[in-house]
């Protein structure tokens, strides 16, 4: 009776310790791993106006962050306070979106053109594997970005366009 318990301990503890081990490591990558990972959000952007619109691209981005589920993000009002956060291990990352991040992204209209670029930093110390998640934020932050200028682009050419066919001008006449 004592061989036979040993013998099914024996078969049943490395089957069940692989059980445990593959399901805490199923989707390490998904939406319920990867939400209640804090980065926190911060925006110094002050924004900038083009043609008498004020434009304000770190405000758009924040609004679309907000929906996104992706991540855990935490929304704080300055830069300090991010990076104070990421330096106790409170928040794994934080983006910071800099002052001129809207300036540089409308630079190309005045010839001086400027990359803009989302600040990013991580506490590689607190987890051996946040940086690779984090990361996954920073992509998402960066499409964020890309759709939210695509979006505020094309409202301001659609807008123009209906402005101009009002006056009765056609594409050739504000052409030149």
């Amino acid at each position: 009776v004592v061989a036979v318990v040993v013998l099914l301990g024996l078969c049943l503890v490395p089957c069940l310790y692989a059980w445990f081990n593959i399901l805490s490591n199923w989707d390490p990558y998904g939406v319920a791993s990867t939400s209640r990972i804090k980065v926190a959000v911060a925006s110094e952007d002050k924004g900038y106006q083009v043609m008498g619109l004020e434009l304000n691209i770190g405000e758009l981005v924040l609004q679309g962050l907000e929906s996104n589920d992706q991540m855990g993000w935490v929304f704080v009002d300055d830069a300090d306070t991010a990076l104070d956060g990421v330096e106790s291990g409170e928040y794994y990352a934080a983006l910071v979106v800099p002052e001129e991040f809207t300036g540089d992204f409308v630079s190309i209209l005045t010839g001086d053109l400027r990359h803009p670029q989302i600040q990013y930093y991580e506490n590689e110390k607190k987890n051996a594997i946040a940086p690779k998640i984090t990361s996954k934020a920073k992509t998402a932050v960066q499409e964020e970005v890309n759709s939210t200028v695509i979006e505020t682009v094309a409202n301001a050419i659609t807008a123009a366009s209906s402005i101009f066919n009002a006056l009765g001008l056609d594409a050739q006449d504000v052409a030149q």
